[in-house]
């Protein structure tokens, strides 16, 4: 995909995903007024009163998760917009944490971020430098044991910047970052292109019962 295409779905899916947003809060406005008008019936004068707030509410806690969702897919829709911006890695792991719960949940792992120093900020593209990250999560879900957490963590390492994501039983520390001197694994050579454009690379670290990656980005003009 040339940076006319990534623009052109990023400006389309962008707007969608506003449109989405737009959609979610008549939605919510509605349940709302449900809801107030069922509190202004004396109690138990609604058949299944009880049971329609108690729907009210899971309404509502959908809506805010649909709009947590359609938030970052507007922000990644406008990370398309420029092929260079400066970002903070902190921030990033953020967003694509959100956006890949789903893969994560599939394998019943809780994939979470762990903040570095703030900020950690890298001139980069920005979609390229998401489509890398998510390329490495899936990565190690395909690689990690089903259960534990994947943890995605911005530092420096021998100078140079980066993201470790690493595989552990608990979801407040990493694994100390070894790498496993096999260099980048075979099947993540297809994203050459992607590392060479990024001035980034990979390589593997842990172990077989704690597998990981470290992606180090030099950054680009």
């Amino acid at each position: 995909m040339n940076q006319q295409e990534i623009a052109f779905f990023g400006r389309i899916s962008a707007g969608l995903s506003h449109e989405i947003k737009n959609v979610l809060a008549i939605i919510k406005e509605s349940s709302g007024l449900m809801e107030d008008i069922l509190g202004l019936a004396k109690e138990n004068s609604i058949p299944h009163q009880e049971r329609l707030f108690t729907a009210c509410a899971n309404i509502k806690k959908q809506i805010d998760r649909g709009v947590d969702l359609t938030t970052e897919l507007n922000r990644l829709s406008h990370s398309m917009d420029y092929p260079s911006a400066e970002v903070d890695l902190n921030d990033m792991l953020n967003q694509i944490t959100l956006l890949m719960q789903r893969f994560a949940r599939a394998k019943k792992i809780t994939l979470s971020s762990l903040p570095g120093d703030s900020p950690l900020n890298l001139r980069t593209d920005p979609f390229r430098l998401q489509m890398l990250l998510g390329a490495a999560i899936d990565y190690c879900l395909e690689k990690a044991p089903l259960g534990g957490f994947l943890i995605l963590h911005p530092a420096r390492h021998e100078q140079a910047l980066g993201v470790q994501i690493a595989f552990n039983d608990q979801n407040t520390s990493l694994p100390p970052l070894v790498l496993s001197g096999t260099g980048r694994p075979d099947s993540l050579n297809r994203l050459a292109e992607v590392l060479d454009h990024l001035k980034a690379d990979i390589q593997e670290t842990g172990s077989a019962e704690n597998p990981g990656l470290w992606l180090s980005f030099q950054g680009i003009n």
